[in-house]
């Protein structure tokens, strides 16, 4: 069935007419913002469910208004970009990490990882080895790549005046899953010296010392990049699941940011979102507000944050 294209009048008698409150704002932010993104996006904990079952179209809960749903959609915008300064601290930590244990491994091999040798023996590995080592190549302007336009003119500065391309500087050419990869693929005893440098790291800053696996390391980064691409596609972050089982909500993906920031950055940046969502929750019907932490995977925003930020602040003596 075709969506035929609808003007912003158009569009704001739509919401009307299923009994959305609107306002002399509404057109303006639709204008700006878009229908799709923000009610689309965003209309789900305003639908009354029988209502839209007898019609067959959206039906809204008595009192809904069109401020509501875009402050849901602020909310999970203001909440992109709080957690996207974190995964950009996770995956720097990552990126240097790995580089650092690597390139201690392969003093003597430049551009070591380009060999499939510097990889996981197991052949079941071997198409996606290949498949990186080719974006590798790409990166480093190997043949058959060497042709190409460098994109960065640092990775040009080590690749003509120096004649190799140090891992760390590959790294930090290298997107969040790129990274990631670099760390899935290394052969065990690699990956176990990695995850022991993020144990290290971790009993630096925390209070008590804990035993970051291989796999648990895996794991968090894996949910880590799953949840940082859909800040990045500006998608819904608040009601995201990740994981092959749709399992892992945001709430699960903090505490595996725990594993990997400092102590000081992640009670900076549970103190944060503690504050998104109480300006939320104060602004919005409380059936609503139970909706928008539920998918969360929030019982209880106090009883959640709290305990944790008031840890953090304990151990750094504030």
């Amino acid at each position: 069935m075709q969506k035929p294209f609808k003007t912003i009048d158009e569009q704001v008698g739509i919401l009307s007419s299923r009994g959305l409150a609107t306002d002399e704002r509404t057109a303006g932010v639709l204008e700006r913002e878009g229908y799709y993104c923000v009610v689309n996006g965003y209309k789900d904990p305003f639908i009354d469910r029988e209502a839209t079952g007898r019609t067959g179209q959206d039906s809204y809960a008595h009192g809904a208004a069109f401020d509501d749903v875009y402050r849901l959609f602020r909310f999970d915008r203001d909440l992109r970009l709080v957690m996207f300064r974190y995964f950009a601290q996770a995956e720097a930590v990552l990126k240097t990490t790995c580089a650092r244990v690597t390139a201690s491994r392969h003093r003597s091999e430049p551009e070591f990882y380009l060999e499939r040798s510097s990889y996981r023996p197991n052949a079941s590995y071997d198409d996606r080895v290949a498949r990186f080592i080719a974006d590798l190549r790409k990166i480093a302007h190997r043949p058959p790549y060497e042709k190409r336009p460098f994109k960065r003119e640092y990775i040009k500065h080590y690749v003509r005046d120096h004649g190799e391309l140090p891992i760390w500087v590959l790294t930090n050419f290298m997107m969040l899953g790129q990274a990631f990869k670099l760390f899935e693929y290394q052969p065990e005893d690699v990956r176990n010296e990695i995850a022991r440098a993020f144990s290290d790291l971790y009993g630096e800053t925390h209070a008590a010392a804990i035993n970051i696996s291989p796999r648990k390391l895996r794991l968090a980064y894996d949910h880590i990049k799953d949840f940082r691409n859909i800040c990045a596609h500006d998608e819904r972050l608040y009601c995201a699941r990740v994981s092959p089982s749709r399992d892992i909500t945001f709430r699960a993906m903090l505490d595996d940011l725990e594993l990997v920031l400092t102590r000081d950055e992640h009670s900076r940046m549970l103190r944060e979102v503690m504050t998104l969502l109480m300006g939320l929750t104060s602004d919005l019907d409380g059936s609503v507000a139970r909706h928008v932490t539920s998918s969360m995977g929030i019982v209880d925003v106090a009883t959640t944050f709290m305990p944790m930020v008031g840890r953090g602040a304990r151990e750094t003596g504030r």
